[in-house]
């Protein structure tokens, strides 16, 4: 999240819409978002209906604890970010889905780990093309 807030400026010169979605209670996502001082609405789906529509699946045991993640982990808290409080269910992947105003779905990145997100540059270049067309 971190990454997308660093380039806010660029996502609103595209005329880029962030919504953020997550499956957590309603205290759990409004902490989060003042903690992390969201600049962009926190949408709930507690059914994980998005989830499931766009294929987003659940992390296995290993993929969450595997030395790999442990090390991100660890790098962040070094960097002084700390993790925050774990949600309803520590082994849900995300992802990043990007809809033109059509409706239209231009980009589906599903995530592989819990540190697994597409480079925002991606996500940019999609947009570009998109405006280049």
């Amino acid at each position: 999240m971190l990454q997308l807030q660093r380039r806010k400026q660029d996502l609103e010169r595209l005329n880029i819409r962030v919504l953020i979605i997550t499956f957590d209670a309603k205290w759990l996502a409004e902490r989060y978002a003042a903690d992390s001082k969201l600049p962009w609405p926190l949408l709930l789906d507690p059914e994980r209906k998005l989830y499931q529509g766009y294929g987003m699946t659940q992390a296995t045991w290993w993929e969450l604890l595997k030395p790999s993640a442990i090390w991100k982990y660890l790098v962040l808290i070094f960097r002084g970010i700390l993790p925050g409080i774990p949600g309803a269910d520590v082994q849900q992947l995300g992802g990043d889905v990007l809809i033109d105003p059509s409706g239209k779905i231009r980009y589906l990145y599903r995530s592989l780990g819990p540190h697994d997100r597409p480079k925002i540059d991606a996500l940019l270049a999609v947009v570009a093309q998109e405006e280049a067309d």
